[in-house]
């Protein structure tokens, strides 16, 4: 029905935005759709509006320095999201065929949830004619990407198919994988798979967020833990969006802190997925994150953003932690900048070594949020040691 309705937007040459709304009062849900005489260019809206743009910056445009973007600028502009995009290529900063490719798996989403949230809930359909310009601002000086609403379906529906395939016509990809009894689930997997589960599935990450952030196909992922859901070892539940600061790039994402101290918690991790975990820990915990899975580059980039404080692995290549620690006390202006070590490995002699290279603190891995918040705010308060200090 929706999608008829679109088709017909795109009969009529129309530019502007097609409103796509839940007709539920309570918890509505609004998309929007994006045209320029005909064609699409762009939608987002759904649950994780937010969320789903930092996703697709992170996986298509991950060259993309953002804090050289001024995002308040492109938000004078009804499609803030593409006038930054046009920014990009403006600047020649990525390609013109990442920039297609993105807006078609942005489009594509959307599809995708619009279509599943209408196999269960009415939808209604508001048109709102504007001009290329009030959408995206002066485009004069680069392409205007758009694609067919046909090739963006026919996309959409060979996802869909698949989903259907294995039983998912109800699992929604914005929801997010949680154990439901972390006794129950030790008894029943493998230990690997249970310190993986108790890593990734805390119940902050959807199905989206973790595909991304494991670089995994999101169907794949989700058949793979599946039967854990159908066992009722792990449950899907609703996550809230991210604020709209948090929504910049997967290294570095700002949010307002006191301007008179650093607010930005740096992890050295060779690990793409716990550098991913830390990033959602504290960027929830509202400070700015830096993700270093390149040790040898660590003390460079720790220089040039003075850290409120450092999680660091032991166990990397190349360089494990302890030489890491050892070069950062090496640098005076990070001499009394908090490390805190992470390891699989707790025993005395870690801990021995850990405090002779100038680590403040130690923590065992897998990674709990609770310990990660408490050691924060330990190394936060006022008068809080640089160095480890010797039990008594």
């Amino acid at each position: 029905m929706i999608f008829a309705l679109l088709n017909n937007l795109k009969k009529q040459s129309f530019t502007g935005i097609a409103h796509i709304r839940t007709k539920e009062e309570s918890d509505r849900i609004h998309w929007k759709v994006y045209f320029n005489r005909g064609k699409l260019i762009w939608a987002n809206g759904g649950l994780h509006n937010n969320r789903s743009w930092q996703r697709h910056l992170n996986k298509y445009c991950s060259e993309v320095d953002l804090k050289q973007i001024n995002f308040r600028n492109s938000q004078q502009y009804r499609c803030a999201d593409y006038h930054t995009l046009g920014i990009f290529l403006q600047r020649n900063m990525t390609t013109q065929n990442s920039i297609t490719q993105l807006v078609a798996s942005k489009v594509t989403e959307s599809f995708f949830d619009i279509f599943q949230q209408e196999k269960s809930t009415p939808l209604e359909l508001e048109e709102e004619a504007l001009s290329l310009s009030d959408l995206i601002g002066d485009s004069s000086d680069y392409p205007v990407i758009s694609i067919d609403i046909e090739v963006a379906f026919k996309q959409m529906q060979q996802q869909w198919s698949a989903w259907i395939k294995d039983g998912f016509t109800s699992v929604f990809p914005d929801y997010a994988p949680r154990i439901k009894s972390k006794e129950k689930l030790k008894l029943s997997v493998p230990s690997v798979v249970y310190q993986n589960f108790t890593q990734l599935l805390d119940g902050h990450r959807s199905l989206r967020d973790l595909a991304i952030g494991m670089n995994k196909d999101l169907l794949l992922l989700t058949k793979s833990i599946y039967p854990y859901i159908h066992k009722e070892l792990l449950e899907l539940v609703k996550v809230p969006d991210l604020n709209l600061s948090q929504t910049t790039s997967n290294n570095v994402v700002k949010t307002p802190i006191n301007s008179n101290e650093s607010s930005l918690i740096a992890c050295i991790d060779d690990s793409p997925q716990i550098c991913q975990i830390m990033n959602q820990i504290i960027t929830r915990a509202n400070y700015s994150f830096l993700g270093i899975q390149q040790p040898i580059q660590a003390v460079p980039k720790l220089i040039s953003v003075n850290p409120k404080m450092v999680f660091l692995d032991i166990g990397m290549p190349i360089l494990n932690g302890y030489e890491v620690c050892t070069q950062i006390r090496r640098v005076s202006k990070l001499q009394k900048v908090p490390i805190i070590m992470l390891t699989g490995n707790d025993g005395v002699f870690d801990r021995v070594k850990a405090k002779v290279c100038g680590a403040s603190d130690f923590l065992s891995k897998p990674i709990e949020v609770d310990k990660i918040l408490q050691t924060i705010d330990k190394f936060s308060a006022p008068n809080a040691p640089s160095v480890m200090k010797s039990s008594s």
